[in-house]
């Protein structure tokens, strides 16, 4: 299998498997982008649209956002910024809120939520129950709700999917009372073995296409990722803005 290391403002970095280094995909195109080459790569391309840069594409991937060339030949991994006003706009940012967003609403059934009676504001926690601060912003969830913060869960074993962190996030995802079940594995309490078709991987795959790094990884409404334990008093702020 192929893997592709993105790392922010740097070039490509790629990794594969002797075992299918010989494998050639059909050519595909996105509209007029042929996305063989990324296909080859790796890539899953989900669309792919002009840049405001002439000669580029933007293009979504299972791995997040990257730019190609127009005849996708050649990939860049990094931020736009437009600086023709005060301040650079950071163009791609806006591309990646708009993705998280649009693909939070397709998982929307598979969160495990905290609803606040107050609903003002909704926000995505990537989370994973052996983290120390995942523990301390659920210690506080009664914080979040009552300030009209409702809390929509995401599953993200940092320690990958064969982790007992991901043994313990299937099992609460799978339980029957699923609130009462995650909070007993963030307490290092027995939670009962449980089998379902649980979206614990799908949760992983998605957080890594946001960019997560870490746990806890908050998505606010806007799509903007804010990487680590933020509380409730800090958080209101930011989702009034």
């Amino acid at each position: 299998m192929k893997y592709l290391a993105i790392i922010t403002l740097s070039l490509m970095t790629v990794a594969c498997s002797p075992a299918e280094q010989s494998t050639s995909p059909q050519p595909q195109t996105t509209g007029s982008f042929d996305t063989s080459h990324m296909q080859r790569m790796g890539f899953k391309v989900e669309s792919a649209k002009p840049a405001n840069i002439a000669g580029l594409y933007e293009v979504i991937t299972d791995q997040g956002l990257v730019y190609a060339s127009d005849d996708g030949q050649h990939i860049i991994s990094g931020r736009i910024f437009d600086i023709t006003g005060e301040q650079p706009n950071n163009v791609s940012e806006k591309v990646l809120e708009q993705m998280r967003t649009n693909d939070l609403a397709t998982v929307s059934d598979t969160v495990i939520e905290y609803t606040a009676p107050n609903q003002q504001h909704v926000i995505h926690v990537f989370t994973d129950t052996s983290c120390g601060y995942c523990r301390q912003l659920h210690e506080r969830i009664d914080e979040y709700l009552d300030a009209g913060i409702t809390v929509r869960y995401l599953a993200w074993p940092r320690n990958g999917l064969q982790s007992k962190a991901a043994v313990d996030l299937q099992n609460a995802w799978c339980a029957d009372d699923q609130q009462t079940a995650l909070t007993a594995a963030k307490n290092d309490e027995e939670v009962a073995l449980a089998m379902c078709n649980d979206p614990v991987a799908m949760h992983f795959a998605l957080g890594q296409k946001f960019g997560v790094r870490g746990t806890p990884a908050i998505v606010l409404e806007s799509g903007r990722l804010l990487p680590g334990f933020v509380p409730p008093e800090r958080l209101l702020p930011e989702l009034q803005k």
